[in-house]
């Protein structure tokens, strides 16, 4: 599986360590900065329907599978498309989408698709078996409705969810007659097992937003979880029994450049500065981005390891 990187902000600018890795193996990258505002946070059907256009062009199913960096996690739900392309790439016949996140990003929205809505669009997809989302540990689980969920989901069986911690201190997420242990509530060796037992296909798509990570180990534009860097490596290593048809890592800081028209504009504004925190990383949050992104290179697409093609 070769690397790529998609340019759609600024995040991924000045890695050049990664830069070098993923060129020396062959990899691509994909400028489309240019789309970017638009589709930051949430996106019309006329912008995703533009990125996809992009995509068939400069990073098309014939090359096979493909590890794809997106940069901020304002662009997590660009991650069906790069799922679709990875459904075309293979001959996979059901996939299971393993999805490590801070946030479950499973809420109904209109007329296009939000960074924190995209499951139920992957979910539905027609060779999609399950997406299992692992490593949450924000409000949007807590309580008997969460906010806006598309509980469709879990109740349709095509969603199990697995926090880090849940936000009330219970040891497991109860939902429509589910429920899933915490991994702090069962121990993270045991988990992984649990893990390992949840994949029910051959195939696996993953998607990794580092605001699953702890701050100490990646700087993003949302609030993060409690996952090691070292225990993600873990439950990835949980594959080495699957074929791995696809991945995509998102979650590298950067500054917000909005678009999609004046009012999307003001909108996307508004709605950052009610979700999103206020401060700036440290200076050394590219450094620190770019280091779980070369790890995860080497996880994720071992030919990329040391420039082999």
């Amino acid at each position: 599986m070769r690397a790529a990187l998609l340019h759609l902000d600024t995040a991924l600018i000045g890695q050049d360590a990664l830069a070098g890795r993923v060129a020396a193996a062959g990899g691509r990258a994909v400028e489309a900065r240019d789309l970017g505002p638009a589709l930051r946070l949430w996106s019309r059907p006329k912008a995703i329907d533009g990125l996809r256009a992009r995509l068939r062009e400069a990073l098309p199913a014939a090359d096979g599978a493909a590890l794809v960096m997106t940069g901020s996690g304002d662009f997590h739900h660009v991650s069906p498309l790069l799922l679709e392309r990875a459904l075309e790439a293979s001959d996979a016949p059901a996939v299971t989408v393993l999805h490590f996140d801070n946030h479950p990003d499973w809420v109904r929205f209109e007329n296009g698709v939000h960074c924190g809505s995209w499951v139920g669009w992957a979910a539905r997809m027609p060779k999609v078996a399950k997406v299992i989302t692992v490593g949450v540990c924000s409000r949007d689980i807590q309580g008997p409705s969460p906010r806006r969920a598309d509980l469709e989901l879990i109740s349709g069986d095509r969603l199990e969810l697995y926090a880090y911690r849940a936000p009330d201190g219970a040891d497991a997420v109860r939902l429509c007659g589910r429920e899933w242990p915490t991994i702090e509530a069962v121990g993270e060796d045991a988990f992984a097992s649990l893990l390992a037992g949840r994949i029910g296909t051959d195939a696996v798509y993953v998607t990794i937003d580092k605001d699953v990570l702890r701050s100490s180990d990646a700087a993003t534009n949302w609030d993060q979880g409690r996952t090691s860097l070292s225990f993600l490596k873990r439950l990835i290593a949980v594959l080495a029994n699957h074929r791995l048809i696809g991945a995509d890592v998102v979650g590298d800081w950067s500054p917000a450049v909005y678009g999609g028209g004046p009012i999307a504009t003001l909108m996307k504004q508004g709605e950052a500065l009610l979700d999103q925190p206020w401060s700036k990383p440290a200076p050394t949050a590219r450094a620190a981005n770019e280091n779980v992104n070369l790890e995860l290179l080497q996880v994720l697409a071992p030919a990329s390891r040391g420039g082999a093609s």
